[in-house]
């Protein structure tokens, strides 16, 4: 009797367990899609910059730098934007990451970087959360958009 108890808490945990796996794997494949439709870096225009706009490690704008991780611009000309919008609530979730740099003087979006991004869906534990994103994309869009 008591093996048979064993056997059903052990195969409910199994039932619980594939369903959390099977949504996180059904993410994955929906991030998968989205990356191909519309995932990755899109440059409308390049703007060639002077030498003194790029530090010795070639970053664009190294003065504006802490300014661009606050949500500031790029200089009085070029202005940096994140939009984060949450597509999927919950555990596991599914965000879609947008950044993009705009000329102050016309408005003109000059380029973008998209990722989707899976979190969570794990079973639980003393690990961390794990995610899955659009592979291949650049982290950079900066080093994209602004040349020498």
């Amino acid at each position: 009797m008591r093996h048979l108890g064993s056997c059903a808490v052990a195969m409910t945990a199994i039932f619980l367990l594939t369903g959390c796996e099977r949504a996180k794997t059904k993410l994955d494949r929906e991030v998968d899609r989205l990356c191909a439709v519309d995932g990755g870096v899109h440059v409308y225009e390049t703007v060639k910059l002077p030498k003194e706009n790029f530090g010795p490690g070639g970053e664009v704008f190294p003065e504006y730098r802490a300014q661009i991780r606050s949500g500031g611009g790029l200089g009085p000309d070029f202005t940096w934007n994140t939009n984060v919008r949450e597509i999927v609530a919950g555990d596991p979730s599914l965000t879609r990451w947008e950044q993009s740099i705009s000329r102050v003087q016309d408005g003109k979006l000059l380029g973008k970087r998209v990722v989707y991004i899976r979190g969570g869906g794990d079973f639980l534990g003393p690990w961390g959360t794990s995610e899955y994103s659009c592979r291949n994309v650049p982290s950079d869009l900066t080093q994209k958009v602004f040349f020498q």
